[in-house]
């Protein structure tokens, strides 16, 4: 044996290795990221079924064109009123939605929202990845589909 044929059996085996692991890796992350966006979905479609008030009024208040930027929301009875706010948020009230309280728990629980309160009343900061689901359609029947808000 001479020491070409070596030295391209070597380059060959080495190169083959590294192109196995390269692809190996990358169709693993490509899987991991697909069941991830599946869990995802799947977990959104749950919260969407469980609380389908309270997320059509979190759609309605944060796709709305005064509410695009609004990134805060206080949980109250209609009845009260909130003093010296220092930022742009929404109300929600637990008397027109009674389902509210589990569902400010739940999303805070997935962390989709922050607890933020700065007094009494409940105060919660909205995470982006909220807004992203907010804006999509939701999955209705083939003939009608709500139309995403427009970010």
């Amino acid at each position: 044996m001479d020491v070409l044929s070596v030295s391209i059996s070597f380059l060959i085996g080495a190169a083959t290795g590294a192109a196995g692991n390269y692809f190996a890796d990358k169709y693993t992350d490509v899987r991991r990221d697909q069941k991830l966006a599946k869990e995802q979905t799947k977990l959104w479609q749950d919260i969407e079924a469980r609380f389908p008030a309270v997320i059509a009024d979190m759609r309605e208040s944060f796709c709305s064109a005064e509410g695009k930027n609004v990134r805060a929301f206080f949980v109250k009875p209609s009845n009260t009123t909130i003093a010296l706010i220092s930022e742009p948020c929404f109300e929600f009230h637990t008397d027109e939605l009674p389902d509210l309280h589990p569902a400010v728990l739940h999303l805070a629980r997935h962390e989709f929202i922050t607890d933020i309160t700065p007094g009494n009343c409940p105060m919660y900061r909205v995470h982006e990845k909220l807004i992203d689901w907010l804006a999509k359609p939701k999955p209705s029947s083939k003939r009608t589909r709500e139309k995403p808000c427009s970010a």
